[in-house]
């Protein structure tokens, strides 16, 4: 080995031996340790503070929520515990940036100048977050109810600040942004109609069938007077069809009862109309010959 190559390693040996040492200075020296030791116990106590604090509203948000209705309450759960868990998120963040010294103030009127620049490019989505708020505020939706929103038809199973989620009949999960609820029907709100429509034979006589109507129609209701407020009511011919004339069993019954109300009256009207002979006209045409008097058809 040369003598250039013995003065190249003792070069970088009294290099890092100093870069070391300069490093231990100013990073390991006691004072240095025992504030990063008090800063690790500050950011463990807050974050174990913020997991406790966000147990407990959780715990304390259920228990108020149990004294409202259950359809309010699981509609309001999910969007006060994201609220919660949002809020709680800030004040730890901001609290561990001040242990470290980190000038937060300047951090939140920054986040405050973004959040309001990405506002004007993304109103859509404060569009879907306000028209959450009224859906929730002004009780239009709650978990549970039966709405139709455009081409959209099912149960709501979450209701969110910006989205709500509908399950259609066959299982399809939609995603229906808030905003697009600016005309929906709800049928979970104060009555619906169970309305049965069926045709009588021109044959008929029409006040026989009307009158087997409404006697099906008063011993169902005397069965189910749990599901209808009030007595079903026959409202009469309707229509001329081409092979029937149109007749109409109507009784308001409690939201989500009407297609079971429905089931069971056309199953009813079918088995009375079998049994007392009233026939259900099916479609036919009658075909007239017309003769010259020539005896050419």
């Amino acid at each position: 080995m040369g003598v250039c190559d013995v003065r190249k390693r003792l070069v970088w040996h009294m290099f890092w031996r100093e870069f070391l040492t300069e490093l231990r200075n100013k990073f390991i020296t006691p004072e240095k340790l025992a504030l990063a030791l008090i800063r690790f116990v500050d950011v463990v106590l807050i974050v174990a503070g913020a997991v406790v604090l966000y147990m407990l509203a959780r715990a304390f948000t259920r228990r108020v929520l149990r004294i409202t209705r259950a359809r309010r309450a699981a509609t309001y759960i999910n969007v006060v515990y994201s609220i919660i868990g949002y809020v709680i998120f800030f004040i730890a963040l901001v609290l561990i940036l001040r242990v470290f010294g980190v000038d937060y103030t300047a951090i939140v009127a920054g986040a405050g100048v973004v959040g309001l620049a990405v506002g004007f490019g993304a109103q859509t989505m404060i569009r879907d977050f306000l028209s959450g708020l009224f859906l929730l505020f002004e009780d239009l939706v709650d978990v549970g109810d039966f709405v139709t929103v455009g081409d959209v038809a099912g149960t709501v199973e979450v209701v969110g600040l910006r989205v709500t989620k509908v399950r259609q009949f066959d299982g399809t999960l939609h995603v229906v942004p808030n905003g697009e609820f600016t005309r929906f029907g709800n049928r979970n709100r104060g009555y619906m109609r169970a309305i049965v429509t069926l045709d009588l034979a021109y044959e008929q006589e029409a006040k026989k069938g009307l009158a087997l109507l409404q006697r099906v129609a008063d011993e169902w209701y005397s069965e189910n007077s749990d599901a209808a407020i009030e007595p079903p009511a026959v409202l009469g011919l309707l229509n001329f069809g081409e092979s029937g004339v149109q007749a109409r069993v109507a009784v308001k019954v409690l939201p989500g009862r009407q297609w079971e109300a429905e089931r069971q009256l056309r199953l009813r009207i079918k088995q009375a109309f079998d049994a007392t002979g009233v026939e259900i006209p099916f479609a036919r045409r009658v075909v007239y010959l017309h003769s010259e008097s020539d005896g050419s058809a």
